[in-house]
């Protein structure tokens, strides 16, 4: 066996997974905006796979009946489908995410939706708390569009603060990697430079930690998924130990390490993939290196 086989063969820890958490279906259990039908939950899974895409969620419009079938599809794949609805809230829509389909269900039931499921009632606070009873998070969709945050609702008042305060609210998601400053301590705008100041500051956070920035496809059709806003192939990667719910939290709440937006990677980074040493008391031994491994340093 050759030296670089031996290296592979070993593990090298947390990976970046590539995901896209902003997918829509198609039909009766589907987001009533939905016009391609192909877009099934079954089509939805293995186009992902395709794309080279580790971690996915469906989040219909005010809807969750097409999670059940895309976790079913999933089973035995190396795809992650994490259970999610997209709320279409009074200031904006608002992603919602829960371990299992039946967490994601008991969510759902505390919410007050239109009979047409166009418009979630609910404040995204509320939202929060409703999806903290049942041990999941949410994320702000594409904030800087019409539907989102900043426009739906436009004031720096005591009531966009408390949505950004919510401890289980983990990431805002933006439509362009070049909005990825916004609500962040490097923001050109005082206004969101002090809502994140205060978050931290409500939150018991060191000064300069930060929301998650991701982007995703908010895909309506096949064609669409796994793109950006520009129709290009890069959204965002997380750095998981497994393709497991908390393992996505975790990336999330540790997003300076463990979340990168794809537009703002280099397209090859030079990396070490490992080494054997040979002699002394490590000899024979075998070491996979992280791909976040730059450098080595040493007199040795």
């Amino acid at each position: 066996m050759s030296v670089i086989s031996e290296i592979k063969k070993e593990s090298n820890g947390a990976q970046f997974r590539r995901a896209d958490l902003h997918i829509h279906s198609f039909g009766e259990m589907g987001s009533y905006d939905v016009s391609d039908a192909d877009m099934t939950p079954e089509n939805i899974v293995d186009t992902a796979i395709d794309e080279n895409l580790q971690v996915i969620a469906i989040t219909d419009h005010n809807q969750i009946g097409n999670v059940r079938r895309a976790l079913k599809h999933a089973e035995g794949k190396s795809l992650l489908v994490i259970p999610g609805v997209e709320l279409s809230t009074p200031q904006g829509h608002f992603l919602a995410y829960c371990s299992t389909v039946q967490e994601l269900e008991r969510f759902y039931g505390k919410l007050n939706i239109s009979p047409d499921r166009k418009t979630c009632y609910d404040t995204i606070p509320q939202c929060l708390k409703y999806a903290d009873e049942f041990d999941g998070f949410g994320i702000c969709a594409h904030i800087e569009i019409e539907s989102g945050l900043e426009k739906a609702h436009a004031k720096y008042d005591a009531f966009k603060q408390e949505i950004l305060n919510c401890k289980n609210l983990l990431a805002l998601e933006v439509s362009n990697a070049n909005n990825s400053p916004w609500f962040s301590h490097s923001d050109e705008s005082a206004d969101r430079r002090n809502c994140a100041a205060l978050r931290c500051k409500h939150l018991g956070q060191e000064e300069g930690t930060e929301l998650a920035k991701v982007m995703s496809s908010d895909a309506n059709s096949l064609a669409a998924l796994g793109r950006n806003a520009s129709g290009n192939r890069r959204l965002t990667r997380f750095k998981m130990e497994s393709l497991t719910f908390d393992a996505l939290r975790i990336a999330l709440l540790d997003c300076a390490a463990r979340v990168r937006l794809e537009d703002l990677i280099p397209p090859s980074i030079p990396h070490f993939i490992g080494m054997k040493l040979e002699g002394g008391f490590l000899k024979n031994q075998v070491v996979h290196f992280s791909r976040n491994l730059t450098c080595i340093i040493g007199g040795r």
